[in-house]
């Protein structure tokens, strides 16, 4: 998977997880929910606040992943190291995100790693190509 389909598939998974979260917000709160700024606060279920929380982690984790697969693509980088640890990103990502709104504190563990550190690899290969040009 090259750098710019990584960024494509990372955006996807995002708005799946915003999706998820207003379809949620929607069922359990009803459709007029999202249209008014005077709504009382509301307590979230348990499977609520995983939902907002994924969306949210998914959404922070964009400060760090899309840098790095941005400097990726914008170098060019198509090695197989780069295109292999840009799908593991992605799919770890991916992982996380089905694995969060499980409610399984510790298995969601292994594709945040998956993510965090294949981000760190990728940057090791952009610093790596900045350094020999």
């Amino acid at each position: 998977m090259t750098p710019t389909a990584a960024l494509l598939a990372f955006a996807l998974i995002t708005m799946t997880a915003i999706t998820v979260e207003i379809l949620y917000t929607y069922a359990t709160q009803g459709f007029g929910f999202g249209f008014s700024s005077n709504r009382p606060r509301v307590d979230r279920t348990p499977m609520g606040l995983r939902i907002e929380r994924t969306y949210r982690n998914q959404a922070e984790s964009a400060a760090y992943i899309v840098p790095v697969l941005a400097a990726a693509a914008v170098l060019g980088l198509d090695s197989a190291a780069a295109q292999t640890t840009a799908a593991i990103i992605v799919a770890g990502r991916a992982a996380f995100v089905a694995l969060y709104y499980t409610g399984l504190p510790f298995i969601r563990i292994l594709g945040f790693g998956a993510g965090s550190f294949g981000t760190l690899f990728l940057a090791y290969l952009v610093v790596t190509a900045l350094a020999t040009t």
